[in-house]
């Protein structure tokens, strides 16, 4: 399978710009909603509290185990997709998946969920998580999710951490089953991995563990650097 389609250059382009337009006009989007009504982030999750208990959902057997499951699942892939991509510097492509494409989902970890997410915003922004504030039996200060606050320290609760490896897992198996050639398995990695990816994401919240502007952000963020990184590895090769 080529790397590119026969799609035309022109075409491809304009497809990566509709793409960053979109999520550009995501983001501004989930900015002004969350910031002109913060308080959405404080119902989402009171729909998972439980007031009697004080606490949070039951279930940590099964949801560590599964989370345990899923987080080495994706740390694999990342680390799988760097050895493909070294090796087939000098081999070529490997299941017919070239260099670029091995790079681009390495690349997307790296910078994604790694740099993006968990350096820069969760080290520096400094909100609180759910279950940390007043309104769920904590002592910190809930701020809204585009807000920089002094709530917390360090691996804080904008953007979510998982949440940006669970879009990263999807855009990735989203881009490699571009060459799995029957239609049909093709589409059934791609229900199971979105699946998965979402159940991640929305346990996060449903646990307290991160609002729901977190767990949106961070797929938001990873889906634009996911954009721009495809565009440099892989759409400006002129197909053959």
């Amino acid at each position: 399978m080529p790397l590119l389609s026969s799609v035309g250059v022109s075409r491809m382009q304009t497809s990566y710009s509709r793409s960053l337009y979109g999520l550009v006009l995501a983001l501004a989007l989930a900015y002004f909603v969350f910031t002109v009504f913060p308080g959405i982030d404080i119902k989402v999750s009171s729909w998972f509290f439980d007031e009697a208990a004080p606490g949070w959902p039951n279930g940590d057997a099964w949801y560590g185990t599964y989370r345990a499951i899923f987080n080495a699942v994706s740390i694999s892939l990342a680390v799988l997709s760097l050895v493909m991509w070294i090796v087939s510097f000098w081999r070529g492509p490997i299941l017919e998946i070239p260099p670029q494409v091995w790079g681009f989902v390495t690349l997307l970890y790296v910078t994604g969920p790694g740099l993006l997410v968990n350096v820069l915003f969760k080290n520096n922004w400094g909100r609180a998580r759910p279950a940390d504030v007043v309104e769920f039996g904590g002592n910190k200060m809930f701020t809204p999710a585009f807000e920089i606050s002094d709530q917390c320290a360090r691996n804080c609760s904008f953007v979510s951490g998982e949440g940006s490896s669970a879009a990263a897992f999807f855009i990735a198996i989203l881009v490699l089953s571009a060459f799995i050639h029957n239609r049909s398995l093709r589409y059934a990695v791609l229900f199971v991995s979105l699946f998965f990816a979402l159940i991640t994401a929305f346990m996060r919240v449903a646990k307290g563990r991160h609002f729901l502007s977190d767990t949106l952000g961070s797929i938001l963020f990873v889906s634009l650097v996911a954009v721009l990184l495809h565009w440099l590895l892989i759409g400006r090769k002129r197909p053959s």
